[in-house]
């Protein structure tokens, strides 16, 4: 157990480094003098082993190629996948052997073995290998506080050729089969019910709504979509007792020749192995799926040589080797959540700790008392243990878990997985799902219950952003706990951090701030006012970014939500919103049609010029349009540009002009209202183009900032030359450039933050550390 913890503390060591040099250096030097004199001399080389090895794995880093909006030849092999993200494209999975610009002639290393996007109508044979000339897309990637800046590569095929037919190697095979199964069941059964039964079998989720994701997050039951412990642990029992049934019920002769070599648990667990191995190929071989499949297989294993109970051993042993066969994925966040959260190691941790108890003073109770009584503490435990990470990952905290563990969790883990699975393996075996009408009806149930709870009134606590050093002081004052004998009085001590940190963010006095989004090539903003209520201006093409931006503040409505106009890069992510988050109020220019069907909030306002909502120290005024405004020149485009409802937003010693995307036209109209529009940070129209500021607008609005929102490698070179000389002289702030803009209202006048600012970067000098350190302290 030590030797792993300590190679695995090297390999962390490793990454540490880069952002934190000096601690890690001085944390390796106290780790090694306490080893010392606790006369454990050997582990403190594994340490090192641990940190050479993943310098030899991962260094040096390779220089990443430019790949986006390029024409890039790759050959590879479409993989076997149902489209289920419902995207309206004809996506295909292609595996990358290799990839070389076709301008440059440089091969793009990194690419290799990658997984990209394909728009395409080929009817590929997957058994051939390809090559195709691929147009790749525009740079999706988001910068935003609680998003995922990741952006995955897609291409568009405009030549394909057929290069040989290849050896199908066996992950392609489990793909294949992963396919079909995909596709049987969401052919049969109801949508919903078809992404549950892909999930926990397949591992696919790609085909659950937002709507179901939310429901199994509100009532706690998200680690049931993610394969792991939980999955394998349940499969490999009920294999193990079907073995042991049979084996037991041979003939006499046949058990008794096996008994001479082994036990009936022995013959049983050999058994188990292959079935396991295959479950494992068809979930999709993820991080959380593999280290349960590695503990599954040591406790297995456990039977076969006489040793039970070592599960912190099979813990960790399990995380050596994921992260032997790739230490990068310490980093991931699959990595975290499998082998840090709710199906992970910490929660196991926790649920081991808490089932540690003396045999008497179980013995008294009845069994029924004692299940319950164990049920209900393993799931305290596991809630606890990973609440931290999955506040400060997902923001919320699901105060039914408990109850819905107990009422929802047997359903699926002891009906719905056990039928799914021997109906899948039947299936793979005989192309005959053997339960289907079990499955559909265990499943419509599962999902009807699910979406039950998660619908009874708080259920669920919204966390908003706290520092990330808050999750260190958790675990560290949960090992002092642990190593004080578990003593009740010091149960608190975790907790100490964020009740000190609750009160604090309590009584702090609030201020007017704006968060300008990253959302590509369009416009959305989130307005905090000193009063604590929230307005989202404009929610971009998709509304996932400002999703993910209120959930990080811990948001579950919105006061009111601003439509500019009508134009998709504005209002696109309307429906999304309205899904996700209940809205109050809904303000638009009094021009905007809606699609039949959309319910919008019954308190909807036409805003027009003269409008003023006041309260407290805030107020705003609409300055743009009025009931007569119409545009004289241009198309319909312009004239819905022209129309777009401009906001004045002003606090005790700040304000903003938020200007959609008019145009000249607007912009001469407006010039009449004069020292109204004057104000200290404006939003520039219609993302910098040549034509979305003039001189005598910027000479009235006088501001101090500029923010532009516009997205990377944009098709209209926003924003223009032109524009960005007119600002010469002021604060610009480019979405594209610097990620997500904050700035806030103080004391003094302002204070500005960019996503690029708030970032972990790597720290070269003793002055970079410092700073990534005050990042642990501090949340956007």
């Amino acid at each position: 157990m030590l030797f792993f913890s300590a190679f695995l503390s090297g390999v962390l060591l490793f990454y540490l480094f880069d952002y934190f040099p000096f601690s890690s250096t001085a944390l390796f030097v106290s780790a090694s003098a306490y080893l010392f004199i606790k006369k454990k001399y050997l582990l403190v080389p594994v340490i090192i082993i641990g940190v050479v090895y993943g310098y030899v794995r991962l260094s040096p880093e390779p220089v990443t190629p430019e790949i986006w909006n390029k024409e890039l030849r790759v050959t590879g092999r479409f993989i076997p996948k149902i489209d289920l993200s419902k995207t309206g494209n004809d996506i295909q999975v292609f595996q990358v052997d290799t990839a070389v610009d076709e301008k440059t002639g440089e091969e793009i290393e990194f690419l290799h073995d990658e997984d990209i996007g394909v728009v395409s109508d080929i009817q590929a044979d997957h058994d051939e290998r390809y090559e195709l000339l691929l147009q790749t897309g525009r740079d999706n990637t988001r910068l935003n506080p609680g998003g995922f800046p990741g952006s995955r590569l897609y291409g568009k095929v405009t030549a394909s050729d057929n290069k040989e037919e290849v050896a199908y190697p066996v992950v392609h095979i489990f793909n294949r089969i992963r396919n079909d199964l995909n596709t049987y069941t969401h052919s049969r059964f109801k949508p919903d019910s078809a992404a549950l039964v892909s999930a926990i079998t397949t591992g696919e989720m790609s085909g659950l709504s937002d709507g179901l994701r939310n429901a199994f997050n509100v009532s706690g039951l998200a680690h049931i979509l993610s394969i792991s412990g939980t999955h394998f642990g349940l499969f490999s029992v009920m294999l193990f007792g079907i073995f042991i049934f049979v084996i037991r019920r041979l003939p006499y002769r046949m058990f008794q020749r096996l008994t001479i070599y082994l036990s009936p648990s022995q013959a049983a667990a050999i058994l188990c192995i292959p079935f396991m191995l295959m479950y494992l190929g068809i979930s999709g071989s993820s991080v959380p799926a593999v280290r349960s499949f590695i503990m599954i297989s040591l406790f297995l294993f456990g039977l076969l040589i006489g040793r039970k109970g070592f599960w912190l051993n099979s813990l960790l042993f399990a995380a050596f080797l994921i992260v032997l066969w790739d230490p990068e994925v310490v980093l991931s966040l699959s990595f975290q959540l499998s082998i840090v959260c709710c199906s992970c190691e910490l929660t196991v941790l926790f649920i081991g700790f808490s089932i540690e108890k003396k045999e008497d003073a179980e013995v008294s109770k009845s069994k029924p008392l004692r299940y319950i009584k164990n049920s209900f503490m393993l799931t305290i435990a596991a809630t606890i243990g990973s609440a931290p990470l999955v506040a400060y990952q997902f923001h919320y905290f699901s105060v039914i878990s408990p109850l819905s563990n107990l009422i929802v969790t047997p359903l699926i883990c002891f009906v719905l997985v056990p039928l799914s699975l021997v109906s899948s393996f039947t299936f793979i075996l005989t192309d005959n799902y053997l339960f289907t009408p079990l499955v559909s009806v265990s499943a419509d149930m599962s999902v009807a219950l699910v979406e039950l709870v998660a619908k009874i009134p708080f259920a669920d606590i919204k966390i908003p952003a706290f520092p990330p050093v808050l999750i260190i002081f958790f675990y560290a004052g949960s090992l002092i706990y642990f190593a004080l004998g578990r003593p009740k009085k010091m149960l608190i001590v975790p907790l100490i951090p964020f009740i000190v940190y609750a009160m604090i963010n309590l009584i702090d006095k609030k201020e007017l701030n704006v968060t300008f989004l990253d959302v590509g090539q369009g416009d959305s903003a989130v307005v905090e006012l000193p009063d604590r209520k929230t307005i989202v201006i404009d929610t971009g093409r998709t509304g996932r970014e400002a999703a993910a931006f209120l959930k990080y503040l811990g948001k579950k409505e919105i006061d009111a939500l601003v439509l500019s106009h009508v134009h998709p890069d504005h209002t696109g992510g309307l429906e999304y919103l309205l899904t996700m988050f209940h809205i109050k109020e809904m303000w638009d220019n009094g021009r905007t049609e809606y699609p039949e069907g959309l319910m919008i909030p019954e308190n909807h306002r036409a805003l027009e010029r003269g409008d003023v909502l006041a309260a407290g120290t805030h107020k705003i005024e609409a300055l743009h349009p009025y009931r007569e405004f119409y545009s004289m020149y241009g198309s319909e485009y312009d004239e819905e540009n022209n129309s777009s409802l401009v906001l004045k937003i002003t606090g005790r010693k700040l304000s903003f002009l938020f200007t959609g995307d008019m145009e000249e036209e607007a912009e001469e109209n407006l010039l009449h209202i004069g020292k109204w529009l004057d104000s200290d940070v404006i939003k520039i129209p219609h993302h910098g183009s040549r034509t979305s500021l003039s001189d005598d607008l910027l000479l009235n609005v006088s501001p101090s900032i500029a923010v532009i929102s516009v997205g990377r490698d944009n098709q209209f070179s926003h924003p223009s030359p032109l524009t960005l000389e007119k600002l010469e002289g002021r604060k610009i702030f480019r979405t594209d450039i610097d990620g997500a803009v904050k700035i806030t209202e103080t004391a003094r006048g302002y204070e500005t933050k960019t996503f690029k600012d708030f970032a972990f970067e790597k720290a070269g000098s003793f002055e970079k550390e410092v700073k990534n350190i005050k990042k642990l302290f501090s949340v956007w």
